[in-house]
């Protein structure tokens, strides 16, 4: 946002050669892929920044890159910058080789010390005054006019995150690979699916906190900051596990963080295509024993998945819509106080030796999650083992499958 106009700036994978692309990654795919991505951007872009080393020189790839860029984009204004000049002596010493690339005059900055960025920034707003307005305004009615619920798919690297979200969406928006860290940072992608909005993020892959700790990657740590903060800001996470492994400790402690930041959970059991075989009867009891080994969010949606499937697409909007309309539940007062006398009658609330518990009465103070406040004599004695019969005597009568409970004992006075 500047005081002239409103803009979407895009930060797009970069364009490398084979030596560029280590391990078991296949360079070829990979690349090809990501050359997508970039020309999806490219295409729907008014301006274009091309970014280059000035510490570098002009190499190969930017002479190609530049090529390429005459060629497929000679409509939009291409805006040369030179990075990593970082004084005004050096940036023009170092700038003056750019121009034989032929955009004119090339920018020098540099993105550590920011020189140089207040030049660039005015070319980008002429530029962008000079584009076309109505690819301009999208953005900006999607942020003022909808409402969009954000839902994160979060999981182990390598359980299918971004073949899930690419077949949500019908697009390949993702990049998908079968190296593990191929995504490093939290994508949003806005879609309207009859009259409801959404924002699906995909997030990177979580390892184990001991793993990543001791790790020297600084782009993974950051990447599972990313993630977590993802979680904390969505209203639905999607918990992908995979079919063949179960679920494990690293998905018992991101389940952990669903029900810590109180957002609504679906676990999804991804890759369940490799059981051909398997029957309704065995999902139920992958179900069963699913939920009873993480009791932490035994109360989640469960469904079962492929990414490969277009069915699966269907499954998980209808049990993200699910969890929705429980996360959103509201009781009346009078249901809600009978549902409370009624779990009291079965089992009465905790005492000790000098005094008793009594419950007075019961309101619902939020929703997004649900929250209750039982007013009683003595706070100090409801213990954790009632309040879990209380959310249990809930769930019971009221359902909530798929959302987290609160449940707050308070003194009358």
């Amino acid at each position: 946002t500047s005081d002239r106009l409103d803009f979407v700036l895009v930060d797009t994978g970069g364009l490398f050669s084979e030596s560029d692309f280590k391990g078991d990654m296949n360079p070829e795919v990979l690349r090809s892929k990501m050359t997508k991505q970039v020309g999806q951007a490219l295409d729907e872009a008014v301006a274009l920044v091309f970014v280059v080393d000035g510490q570098e020189g002009v190499t190969y790839s930017d002479t190609e890159i530049a090529r390429w860029l005459r060629y497929n984009h000679s409509e939009k204004e291409i805006i040369l910058t030179v990075n990593k000049c970082e004084s005004t002596a050096i940036g023009d010493a170092l700038s003056t080789d750019f121009w034989k690339l032929g955009f004119g005059h090339p920018h020098p900055v540099s993105a550590i010390s920011a020189s140089g960025i207040f030049e660039l920034m005015e070319s980008v707003l002429e530029s962008v005054e000079d584009g076309d307005k109505k690819k301009l305004s999208a953005p900006k009615t999607r942020d003022e006019e909808k409402e969009y619920t954000k839902i994160a798919f979060v999981g182990r690297p390598n359980v299918g995150k971004s073949s899930m979200v690419n077949n949500i969406l019908r697009a390949d928006r993702m990049i998908v690979n079968d190296a593990s860290g191929t995504t490093t940072n939290s994508v949003d992608s806005y879609t309207s699916i009859g009259d409801k909005h959404y924002c699906f993020v995909d997030t990177a892959g979580l390892r184990k906190l001991a793993s990543v700790q001791g790790s020297q990657d600084v782009i993974e740590r950051l990447s599972v900051k990313q993630s977590l903060r993802s979680i904390r800001e969505s209203d639905v996470t999607v918990l992908l596990l995979d079919a063949a492994m179960g679920p494990t400790k690293q998905d018992f402690r991101i389940a952990e963080e669903c029900q810590k930041h109180g957002c609504a959970c679906v676990i999804a059991i991804n890759k369940w295509d490799i059981f051909p075989e398997n029957t309704y009867e065995d999902q139920l009891d992958y179900r069963e024993a699913l939920l009873e080994s993480m009791r932490n969010i035994s109360w989640s949606k469960v469904v079962f998945t492929s990414a490969l499937e277009n069915s699966s697409r269907k499954k998980v909007i209808r049990a993200v819509e699910s969890c929705l309309v429980e996360y959103n539940k509201r009781l009346p007062t009078s249901l809600l106080n009978t549902i409370v006398q009624e779990a009291v009658a079965w089992n009465s609330p905790p005492s000790s030796s000098t005094k008793y518990g009594k419950i007075y009465y019961c309101t619902q103070a939020s929703v997004r999650p649900p929250s209750f406040v039982f007013f009683v004599n003595h706070p100090d004695l409801f213990d954790d083992q009632y309040t879990k019969y209380m959310e249990n005597q809930l769930r019971k009568n009221a359902g909530f499958e798929g959302t987290p409970l609160r449940i707050f004992w308070r003194g009358k006075d």
